[in-house]
């Protein structure tokens, strides 16, 4: 009987010690944030848009989701935040934000002092997806989603799979943050557009020179091309490139019409710098060599391919491609395939004795694409 009624006793004092779950936060009473557009404003400041998510308990365990934009102008990334506080009921909670869309003229100024209450808060979601729009981030943000998906989560699903495809390098907040405080190398982030019937595309890079956008765009093509030269191919890219680059042909309506389709699956790459010792002059060979597939080959030939006429032209057609990209980077005097981190690395006394942003333009880049066809499929 004693020994029922001490653990009655140690049973009752251990329930009135233990706490309850006294930090609760109910979602209804939540206005969850998913996306984020900042833009820059006339007057200096800075005009904001977010897409919330807002819970309605129906009873019974069902909820009504709502994707709200809100808009608010400030003087700081904070002031907006407790302006848009006070527009809406509950607590706004930012900790879940899938994507950050800065506009055009705001990066020119400068992302970092832009985002840096995000990287002092917390609780902030450093693996949110940062990009760049063209003309007004709130008009990227405030485009409606087919089937009810949130806005936001629909920008991220076309990310990841621009991503996948070896369009777009996936740029977080958390990564961005990682390159801009590292020497020697310049970030780039993925550019997101309307089209003319209004549809969004994610399919360009946009190149920045330290942290500031440069305001200068990669191509579609020249995007991939810049990913492959550096060495972050995902699982695969779709490489078009025109028939007969090397003929008098390329220029008829008919070769424009036909585009080789090569699909690469592995690559190679190896860059080296080095620095003329007798002119001191600074330079980088960077080599890949691509293995893939014939996708598409539209051919009157029957289906009969000349690998190695093939091989050529894919050849001559990408390594124009590659120093066009590379001329671009230096034009816009965006290191980002890491020269100057090499250059650091190899040459450490030369490293401290010059300005590498103003060294940069001068570097003699050069670039060399090597094509692999591993097949040119089951027709031939």
């Amino acid at each position: 009987m004693r020994k029922k009624m001490t653990f009655a006793i140690c049973i009752g004092l251990l329930a009135a010690a233990l706490t309850g779950c006294w930090d609760i936060h109910y979602l209804t009473k939540k206005k969850i944030i998913n996306g984020i557009s900042l833009d820059a404003s006339e007057d200096g400041q800075v005009a904001a848009a977010v897409r919330t998510l807002i819970l309605d308990s129906k009873g019974s365990g069902q909820f009504e989701v709502k994707d709200q934009l809100i808009q608010a102008t400030g003087d700081s990334v904070l002031h907006i935040g407790s302006i848009m506080d006070s527009m809406l009921p509950g607590t706004i909670e930012a900790t879940k934000t899938h994507v950050f869309i800065i506009g055009e003229e705001l990066a020119k100024r400068g992302v970092m002092s832009t985002l840096e209450f995000f990287y002092r808060d917390p609780k902030g979601y450093l693996t949110s997806n940062i990009l760049i729009s063209k003309g007004l981030a709130s008009e990227v943000l405030a485009i409606k989603s087919a089937e009810n998906s949130p806005a936001a989560y629909s920008i991220k699903q076309m990310v990841e799979g621009a991503v996948a495809k070896t369009i777009i390098p996936e740029q977080t907040l958390f990564t961005l943050w990682s390159q801009m405080t590292a020497p020697g190398v310049d970030t780039v982030l993925p550019v997101i557009h309307k089209t003319k019937n209004k549809a969004l595309v994610v399919d360009n890079i946009g190149l920045f020179d330290g942290s500031r956008y440069s305001g200068v765009t990669l191509s579609r093509d020249e995007s991939m091309m810049l990913l492959l030269l550096m060495n972050k191919l995902n699982k695969r890219v779709l490489l078009d490139i025109p028939m007969n680059q090397s003929s008098n042909e390329r220029d008829t309506d008919e070769a424009a019409a036909k585009m080789i389709t090569f699909q690469v699956r592995k690559e190679k790459r190896t860059m080296d710098v080095s620095v003329d010792k007798n002119t001191q002059q600074i330079e980088c060979a960077v080599k890949v060599d691509l293995y893939g597939d014939i996708s598409s080959y539209p051919t009157d030939e029957g289906g009969k391919v000349d690998r190695g006429r093939l091989k050529k032209e894919l050849a001559e057609a990408l390594n124009i491609r590659a120093s066009n990209t590379a001329n671009k980077l230096l034009n816009a005097n965006c290191d980002a395939l890491g020269i100057g981190r090499k250059l650091r690395v190899s040459h450490p006394e030369l490293w401290k004795s010059i300005d590498w942003k103003n060294e940069y333009k001068d570097v003699k880049l050069k670039t060399s694409v090597q094509v692999h066809i591993r097949s040119t499929g089951v027709i031939s």
